[in-house]
């Protein structure tokens, strides 16, 4: 993913956010990272980076960083409290903006804090990262990929046709889809087909954009179940907060953990939430808890191997989908292609959240997301210059497309003589070297 324009960015931690934020925007901006293990720095020697070994929270590292040039701090040790005190010493050195990765929910209540009472004007706690995007995913079970616009009003939602699905065979005109609910792009093979006559196939992937609660009710058009029960394995702080989130949305919720110990502080704090103590691996246990009768199972253990397992047991045993955290990102396809329907690792998509922030910050864009390869933009028209416009002259990049236009609360297919008008949101589909140029013509 490419920044904008040259920056001077300082990372402190060169763990495997540390190091996969270096790795992206070394070569074209000035980077220097803040690293005391040898190890760690020692790896840095590939790329184009200036590595500094020191404690980050030290006037002595930042003064050698260049602190009082620096466009932005980047705080993503492993550490909480280190990358809490070295991004407020940056700032008080000089640093434009900083950015911290916190653990501990202690610290926050979101994945994601822009403009902390802190001080920050980032903050990023992966576990809630990861949890927001677990909700997500348990709330469409038919979605590969959820994106929540501005606001939450709208979603956009990646599903692939599978061979049973009634869409199989109907073109867009035949799916009699909900008000304010719009088929934006199918792609096949690779290639990209805007809707029209043409027929949905097996193993295509269709985006579809619109207000939630209408979203959910192609569940019965994509032949899904509603999501009524959902089991997750762990008693740990993740677990709590995807259970509170189910509850309220009236799932009835499981928590399974191996620590007595755990489940029982769990249990204090969530009274509305079954939580049992036992084996995860037990097959005579899981079948006394009735894990087969699960909608969805989530399994955030400690362990890699553990998920796999219990996830593969519970689908055996008849849970229709499995969710499961990844420590090791080269993990995530080996477990997908053995039957985990989302394998996600908390790591890579920190770096993602901490890009996209970066990218949000050089472009007036309201949302900007990774699905399918490809970047989803939300960008508001507030130039009057745009104003009265038709979408055939705002000379959009070759690669880039307009998937929706809201305006009112209300979906839009767009054509090329539709008229723009001030306070419309349009949806885009773009890449990442053109983000720029869209960012201009809306800026």
């Amino acid at each position: 993913m490419e920044i904008l324009e040259i920056m001077h960015v300082i990372i402190a931690g060169a763990g495997e956010v540390g190091y996969g934020l270096a790795k992206s925007l070394s070569g074209k901006n000035d980077v220097y990272v803040i690293e005391k293990d040898k190890e760690k720095l020692d790896r840095l020697n590939e790329l184009d980076v200036i590595a500094i070994k020191g404690n980050a929270a030290s006037f002595q590292a930042l003064t050698q960083a260049k602190v009082d040039k620096a466009d932005i701090f980047l705080g993503v040790t492993g550490n909480d409290e280190v990358n809490i005190v070295s991004a407020m010493i940056a700032k008080k050195m000089g640093a434009k903006k900083t950015l911290v990765r916190v653990e501990n929910l202690e610290y926050t209540d979101k994945p994601v804090t822009r403009y902390s009472p802190l001080g920050f004007d980032f903050v990023v706690c992966p576990p809630l990262v990861l949890a927001h995007e677990i909700v997500e995913l348990v709330g469409i079970p038919f979605a590969e990929e959820v994106i929540t616009l501005s606001g939450g009003e709208m979603d956009v939602v990646e599903f692939r046709v599978s061979e049973d699905s009634p869409v199989v065979g109907k073109s867009y005109k035949d799916l009699n889809l909900p008000p304010d609910v719009v088929l934006a792009s199918i792609q096949r093979n690779g290639d990209i087909i805007l809707p029209g006559e043409e027929n949905l196939r097996p193993g295509d992937e269709v985006i579809i954009v619109g207000r939630r609660e209408q979203i959910e009710k192609l569940r019965d058009l994509f032949g899904e179940q509603v999501v009524k029960r959902v089991t997750i394995f762990g008693a740990n702080e993740v677990s709590s907060y995807i259970a509170e989130t189910l509850y309220k949305s009236q799932v009835n919720v499981k928590i399974v953990g191996t620590n007595k110990k755990a489940c029982e502080e769990l249990g204090e704090k969530l009274r509305d939430i079954r939580i049992v103590c036992g084996d995860f691996l037990d097959l005579d246990f899981l079948n006394k808890e009735e894990i087969g009768k699960s909608n969805a199972v989530v399994a955030l253990t400690d362990s890699d191997e553990r998920n796999l397992l219990v996830s593969l047991l519970s689908k055996n045993l008849g849970a229709k989908r499995a969710i499961v955290k990844v420590e090791h990102e080269e993990y995530a396809r080996i477990f997908e292609n053995v039957g985990i329907d989302h394998a996600l690792n908390p790591r890579k998509m920190t770096i993602l959240e901490v890009q996209k922030l970066l990218m949000m910050d050089k472009v007036e864009v309201r949302t900007i997301a990774d699905i399918s390869g490809a970047v989803v933009m939300e960008l508001e028209v507030n130039n009057q210059k745009l104003a009265e416009k038709r979408i055939a002259e705002l000379q959009l990049p070759k690669k880039t497309a307009i998937w929706v236009l809201i305006r009112n609360g209300k979906c839009i297919i767009p054509s090329p003589d539709l008229l723009l008008a001030p306070g419309d949101r349009v949806v885009i589909r773009t890449t990442w070297e053109e983000v720029k140029k869209v960012g201009e013509i809306f800026g």
